[in-house]
């Protein structure tokens, strides 16, 4: 009567060993062998090794949302685009979506290499992947790439957008004179065509870590006011920068010649321009100044520019009003 018993314990004791034999009922548990990790702002490489075949790479990105991917075989061919960066198996995930090179591969079933281009930007880039297990219970890895070592201008290209050109007639301050309040009039002669400003703005998708060659800050060519023959490079220069604007001199020809009567009182004298205004994309090429490797920003050029001057008159405000 007493080996039943025996038997029945023996078996409550083995049966923890049998269900963990059994892989449908137990999973392995993936242990991340970080949890945080700081990549090189110049490019860099970092390969995790997992202690279980059993994970999944389930999504990747930034607190702005998840990266989106193309999908990869090891041998190369290209499976078309994934919404997220989803690995179960040994491949590769190119991101399209972080203004950046970043893919993520895992060439066996128990490793992951993050794979990052040159941070083009002056503050450090944040990502975080998401590592599941067989049911999808996740982990996160946060990732820190320091500001690369800063980058040089290479060259500059332009290409114009047809549907933004056109002409606008606006008026235009050109200048205040103060008459004193002695009563008497003044007549004064002046060219209109003088002082003119051709109007620059710029626009960048990144926040670029530019360095300064000597003494000289980062500057551009910028495009060539005549786009009547197409865009082309022309002869001003202005320094770079990612968001604003900036005038450049100019002086139309021939010279608009027109008198003007000053009273007493603050005068304000405004022209009636004609103005051709066109749009162009650019892309600038810098050159890293610790590897010399090439990258490449998009942007997007506003030019303003007078092309005529037909009027004037004069607004005007007394002392004391």
């Amino acid at each position: 009567m007493k080996h039943p018993h025996g038997y029945l314990f023996i078996l409550l004791l083995l049966l923890p060993i049998l269900y963990a034999c059994n892989s449908e009922i137990f999973l392995d548990e993936v242990k991340l062998p970080f949890t945080q990790a700081t990549l090189n702002g110049d490019g860099d490489t970092l390969t995790i090794r997992f202690n279980t075949s059993k994970w999944i790479l389930n999504g990747a990105g930034t607190y702005n949302g998840f990266f989106e991917s193309n999908y990869y075989t090891l041998s190369g061919m290209d499976m078309g685009p994934a919404p997220i960066c989803h690995l179960a198996e040994p491949g590769k995930v190119v991101v399209t979506n972080a203004d950046r090179e970043l893919s993520f591969i895992r060439p066996n079933e128990r490793e992951l290499q993050v794979c990052i281009g040159i941070n083009p930007e002056k503050t450090p880039f944040e990502f975080e992947l998401y590592i599941a297990d067989e049911i999808y219970q996740q982990q996160e890895i946060h990732f820190t790439q320091q500001a690369g070592s800063g980058y040089t201008i290479d060259r500059i290209e332009y290409s114009l957008i047809p549907n933004s050109i056109r002409t606008d007639t606006v008026s235009d301050l050109f200048l205040i004179v103060a008459k004193n309040s002695d009563g008497s009039t003044e007549t004064r002669t002046y060219n209109l065509n003088d002082l003119h400003k051709r109007n620059i703005l710029l626009s960048c998708a990144t926040s670029l870590n530019l360095t300064q060659t000597g003494d000289e800050k980062p500057s551009i060519e910028l495009p060539s006011a005549d786009i009547s023959q197409g865009i082309k490079l022309g002869t001003d220069r202005i320094p770079y920068f990612q968001y604003g604007n900036a005038l450049v001199d100019m002086t139309l020809e021939p010279p608009y010649i027109h008198t003007v009567i000053l009273k007493p009182g603050i005068n304000q004298i405004y022209r009636i321009v004609k103005r051709q205004v066109y749009s162009a994309n650019y892309t600038l090429y810098l050159r890293s100044t610790k590897t010399g490797k090439i990258y490449s920003a998009q942007g997007r050029l506003r030019s303003e520019t007078p092309i005529e001057t037909i009027g004037c008159f004069v607004q005007r405000e007394k002392y004391g009003e």
